[in-house]
């Protein structure tokens, strides 16, 4: 029982790493790929936020409202 042959050539442990690495870098590539188109095809989706104008002065906007107060227990 001797090292699998290929094409009558011995793959060394070596070989065999290197074509694990190989296989991994080529699989996570392509889910890098279509992870990157879908978020790509979700932000075409999405419309951009317009940016909203801050409040005129002494006027608190409605996102703050609370933060001054004290918590609760």
């Amino acid at each position: 029982m001797g090292s699998p042959r290929l094409g009558g050539v011995a793959i060394s442990t070596l070989g065999w790493i290197a074509v694990g690495v190989a296989a991994w870098l080529a699989a996570a590539t392509v889910v890098a790929v279509l992870i990157g188109r879908a978020v790509r095809l979700r932000d075409e989706q999405v419309p951009p936020e317009h940016p909203v104008a801050p409040p005129p002065p002494g006027q608190r906007s409605p996102r703050s409202a609370g933060r001054d107060r004290p918590h609760r227990s």
